[in-house]
């Protein structure tokens, strides 16, 4: 536990609440995960699935709507938007996303409607569909209590 002490930037993190408790879980948690090859290919490979999903979950809400563009394109896209909306200061990327999505579809010429409709469709199912059971699961459980 010191020696996380000493590497701190800042005295006063260590007085934040919680914070000894997060310091003393990360330095007994074990490091040997961290230099497995298997797993980190592993991990690399389903997350490059995930993306791969998304980008087809996307592509086929182009279609959806009657407009094809290329696979690739709507792989590009996704990858860039989710890039901006990860490094931006707004939280879960909202607006983020959907603006760098709809701008990286327009520059191969995507129509900028059929690219807001499809951007906002995937996010409506990837994004916001998915927290319905979780706020009625949440109320679920405030009310158990």
């Amino acid at each position: 536990m010191k020696e996380w002490g000493n590497r701190l930037p800042a005295r006063w993190v260590r007085r934040l609440p919680g914070a000894a408790l997060l310091l003393k879980a990360i330095a007994e948690a074990p490091t040997g995960l961290l230099h497995d090859p298997n797993l980190l290919a592993e991990i690399v490979t389903l997350e490059f699935v995930v993306f791969a999903l998304d980008a087809l979950t996307l592509w086929l809400a182009f279609r959806g709507l009657g407009d094809s563009p290329a696979l690739w394109i709507a792989f590009v896209s996704f990858i860039m938007a989710s890039t901006a909306a990860t490094l931006g200061p707004i939280p879960l990327g909202l607006g983020t996303f959907e603006a760098a999505c709809v701008g990286m579809l327009s520059l191969p010429g995507v129509a900028i409607e059929t690219a807001l409709a499809a951007t906002l469709l995937l996010r409506g199912f990837t994004f916001w569909l998915p927290i319905l059971p979780g706020l009625w699961l949440a109320r679920r459980a405030i009310a158990s209590e």
